[in-house]
């Protein structure tokens, strides 16, 4: 009986090595969705935002993530710019500029011949898709073709519009 009770209180008081419930899994796995344009500290002035970024394409469904230590490939674009990892393996390069008349200033340095315009098909060379509105160039790394059409979808209806009076 003595080791009864003593097998109860050390499995009582032990520690558990069984799997967080689902509920503590998915409450630790859940990431904070972005703030709606408008919404403080997300300005919606008629231009792009990182978070309107995030926003639009999270509405889109094509799962974005900041990536917070990437900085984005091309070299030539100086305008700000962030990382956004799409689905498991696509990759969107963001540069935001103060104005459009910035934006198709520094747009100048590219080679258009590079890209592909986010409603046309790839072709066998697997060009980078160009995504241009506003104050915002976006460069799309991915081969799947409606990943890109939602991609391109999403940033080309528009930055946020700021609240009519």
């Amino acid at each position: 009986m003595k080791r009864f009770v003593a097998f109860v209180l050390l499995t009582a008081c032990g520690k558990s090595n069984a799997p967080p419930s689902r509920e503590a899994a998915a409450a630790s796995s859940v990431e904070k969705l972005p703030a709606p344009p408008g919404a403080p500290g997300c300005p919606a002035t008629g231009e792009w935002a990182e978070c309107s970024v995030l926003y639009r394409l999270d509405r889109a469904g094509v799962a974005p993530r900041l990536d917070s230590i990437a900085k984005p490939e091309e070299k030539r674009l100086s305008g700000a710019g962030f990382v956004v990892k799409i689905g498991q393996m696509a990759s969107l390069d963001v540069f935001l500029y103060p104005d459009s008349a910035a934006r198709i200033a520094d747009e100048a340095k590219l080679d258009r011949k590079e890209f592909v315009d986010g409603n046309a098909p790839q072709t066998i060379r697997r060009e980078r898709t160009l995504i241009e509105n506003a104050n915002l160039v976006a460069l799309l790394t991915s081969l799947n073709e409606r990943q890109r059409e939602r991609v391109a979808n999403a940033l080309m209806a528009g930055a946020p519009q700021p609240p009519s009076k």
